[in-house]
């Protein structure tokens, strides 16, 4: 069973281009902090440096280089380390940018712009929580030389030329393409991961029973049997799901489950006799029950709820 592959197809991601820059030294902006979406600056000409709320290192970006911040902190982006920073209202307002073309800002001296492509990608709140809170507070991708970006360095390649042609249809393609950026780059960031779920993959044991779970969401599982489905005894398994992932295997569990059974409600044909036992439920009360347990609401509600919104 591909566990990530089953984690980011059920993650609902739109992609969206807010625009690219050609800022002139010196210059500095404010990215408040938005919910529910993650961020991303690539750099296709010159550099810049980064500062995300929370992180006590300044990061260097060079051309190629991309930016993904999963939690739509509120992050600073500069020419240089000790740059006054301005809001990014008052950027847009100061630059007159309407909307179209290039956000064209800073100070007189236009050598070497900083020429970056900045969007984010939206999330549902209510799905993907397993693989979105277990993202760090930036993941950093250099270079479009990379030998082993592969893919991404093509990708990135692609968007900077699209934006630069302003041809046809290019917004449409960056959007599209942005989407697979992110899985790719959550991809790229699997496979160095030291701790939680991206790490835990790639754990023999862990893996194992991670894949039971994935493979069969429906079955009547216990600790006991994921231990035995991991190779483990029932104590290290849990002691070990609970240091890598931060959840209990039964935990776990429950937020697939539910995160499974969200995704179903938001189609019309769903109902709770079909969607129950699907994600493990041999009672339509006691889904219920854990439902409103885990979302506030009752799945009656929230599927009424998530339709109203996609009409």
């Amino acid at each position: 069973m591909d566990v990530l592959s089953d984690i980011l197809n059920i993650v609902t991601l739109k992609g969206s281009l807010y625009f690219r820059t050609h800022f002139a030294p010196p210059w500095g902006v404010n990215v408040p902090k938005f919910s529910n979406v993650a961020r991303f600056h690539l750099v296709t000409r010159g550099q810049c440096w980064v500062r995300v709320a929370g992180e006590p290192d300044r990061l260097s970006l060079n051309a190629g280089d991309l930016i993904v911040i999963p939690h739509g902190a509120e992050h600073d982006l500069s020419d240089a380390p000790h740059t006054p920073i301005e809001s990014l209202d008052h950027v847009v307002d100061a630059s007159g940018f309407q909307g179209t073309g290039a956000l064209v800002y800073g100070g007189e001296d236009d050598s070497v712009p900083a020429c970056l492509v900045c969007g984010h990608f939206a999330f549902d709140p209510n799905v993907g929580r397993i693989l979105l809170d277990n993202l760090p507070p930036y993941i950093v991708i250099q270079g479009f030389q990379s030998a082993d970006i592969g893919w991404i360095d093509d990708a990135m390649k692609f968007i900077t030329q699209e934006v630069h042609d302003e041809a046809p249809g290019a917004d449409a393609i960056v959007n599209r393409l942005s989407e697979i950026l992110f899985i790719q780059t959550i991809r790229h960031f699997a496979k160095d991961a030291k701790t939680g779920l991206m790490a835990s993959l790639r754990d023999p044991q862990l893996g194992r029973a991670l894949s039971a779970i994935h493979a069969e969401p429906s079955r009547d599982w216990s600790v006991d049997s994921l231990a035995q489905a991991a190779g483990l005894s029932r104590t290290v398994f849990s002691e070990r799901m609970k240091e890598k992932i931060g959840l209990s295997p039964m935990q776990y569990l429950t937020q697939w489950r539910m995160e499974l059974a969200s995704r179903m409600l938001m189609k019309k044909t769903a109902n709770l006799g079909r969607v129950a036992p699907e994600v493990g439920y041999q009672s339509v009360g006691a889904f219920i029950k854990a439902f409103k347990k885990h979302y506030g609401v009752g799945p009656g509600r929230y599927q009424k709820t998530m339709l109203a919104q996609a009409a």
